[in-house]
């Protein structure tokens, strides 16, 4: 009896066909990235699982309750990714790229890791893409990397999104809301859940973000970070809406939104797009000024974004705008007879080399058979060997669109396919 094996609950295997989905995505994002002068970086899909308590958080729910985690051979314990800032910023430091004097601009592609309940858009492995800034606390900065993030939405066709903002403040004056929050929540401290009720001294600010506990009144009429901020960071809010004014990008002010992760200061925003079911936010970001500093480094600023593909592909679903992918090839190679087969190996790699594509039939099927793999892969052209073809050191390539045949020499058959399929006469 055969066994049969699934994949692990909370993720998806992405066959051939939905491929040329995700390359449209990514595709686009490393092209729009370098207009913005963005470098990819890539760092490892596990950390230490310090990395991430010290830097998104010990009482956030992906370090409570979301993170795989496990103990090495060598008794270490090691996290796969949760999220892309931490081990960006951790590299940051550990190679002191903080040595250079400009301000440091990265992106990043690829799959990180939550233990929570899978739905549409939401996988445990799931594929972010994501930009930090480290270096500038100008809030030019803040309007830029809102400005890309609004702007690669767009690009891939997707414009009714709201944009929502926000201030967290800095540790000044979140110390000061932090106390009128605790005193305005005590009173209903015993009718919170579990989660907020031991957050509650260290970092109340959660409970407003919190999905049980979002829709008590008293929770509802708690005071904001926004209407609590110091004068700096008041000041540098609204110099960031100024300049997302200028570039005419327009946003709400939430002033209940609270970022999940500990490490946000001052700017933070969502992308939220309600094509895509009950997860509506689609992109998301915000400062994290104590970041760097709290990962081993100096005191430098930093900013960022991230955003998972398998929402964008939801999103572009929605309208249309999938990508559909080709099974085609320029060339399909016939080989008929024994005699042929050395030939069409060789004749298979030379075509290969030269950047075309080709494929050829490893059934033993008849020339009939071949030339349905050829109609089926919508080649433009075939190469039939023969035995005559092989006596003479020729081949004969037939156009499939206009049926004529012409016989061509072995060592002329590269350059006479790479001309007419270079002259856009392939539809390859």
């Amino acid at each position: 009896m055969m066994v049969q094996y699934a994949k692990p609950r909370g993720t998806a295997d992405i066959l051939p066909d939905q491929v040329a989905d995700w390359r449209a995505i990514e595709d686009e994002a490393r092209r729009l990235f370098a207009i913005y002068h963005y470098r990819e970086i890539r760092t490892p899909i596990f950390e230490h699982t310090e990395v991430f308590l010290r830097g998104v958080g010990d009482t956030t729910d992906i370090v409570q309750k979301e993170m795989y985690t496990f103990m090495d051979r060598g008794d270490r314990s090691l996290t796969l990714r949760p999220e892309g800032t931490a081990g960006v910023v951790r590299a940051y430091v550990e190679e002191k790229l903080y040595g250079v004097a400009n301000t440091q601009k990265f992106y990043y592609f690829g799959p990180m890791f939550r233990y929570e309940k899978p739905q549409a858009g939401r996988y445990r492995q799931f594929h972010q893409y994501g930009i930090e800034v480290i270096g500038s606390s100008d809030p030019r900065v803040d309007a830029e990397v809102i400005g890309l993030g609004d702007h690669f939405l767009r690009q891939l066709g997707i414009d009714t999104f709201t944009l929502h903002l926000n201030s967290v403040g800095c540790p000044v004056c979140r110390a000061s809301h932090k106390a009128h929050l605790i005193e305005h929540l005590q009173p209903i401290r015993n009718e919170l859940c579990k989660d907020c009720q031991s957050r509650f001294e260290k970092n109340p600010l959660r409970i407003l973000d919190c999905k049980i506990d979002h829709d008590h009144p008293v929770v509802m009429s708690a005071p904001t970070i926004t209407d609590a901020l110091c004068d700096d960071c008041a000041h540098q809010f609204a110099t960031v809406q100024t300049y997302l004014d200028e570039m005419g990008i327009t946003y709400e002010i939430d002033k209940t939104m609270v970022r999940g992760l500990d490490y946000y200061t001052q700017t933070a925003f969502e992308f939220k797009e309600g094509s895509i079911g009950a997860i509506s936010t689609i992109l998301a970001g915000g400062r994290y000024n104590g970041l760097i500093h709290e990962l081993g480094g100096p005191e430098l600023p930093g900013i960022g974004f991230a955003g998972g593909v398998e929402r964008l592909l939801l999103a572009r679903a929605a309208r249309q705008e999938t990508v559909q992918a080709k099974d085609q090839v320029d060339v399909v190679v016939v080989a008929m007879g024994d005699s042929a087969m050395n030939a069409s190996v060789r004749v298979l790699h030379e075509l290969r080399k030269a950047h075309i594509t080709a494929d050829v039939d490893y059934y033993g099927r008849g020339v009939k058979g071949q030339l349905k793999l050829a109609d089926r892969l919508s080649a433009r052209y075939v190469v039939l060997i023969g035995d005559d073809e092989v006596s003479t050191q020729s081949v004969s390539v037939r156009d499939l669109s206009t049926r004529e045949q012409v016989l061509v020499e072995q060592h002329r058959v590269v350059n006479y396919l790479l001309e007419r399929v270079t002259n856009g006469q392939s539809e390859i």
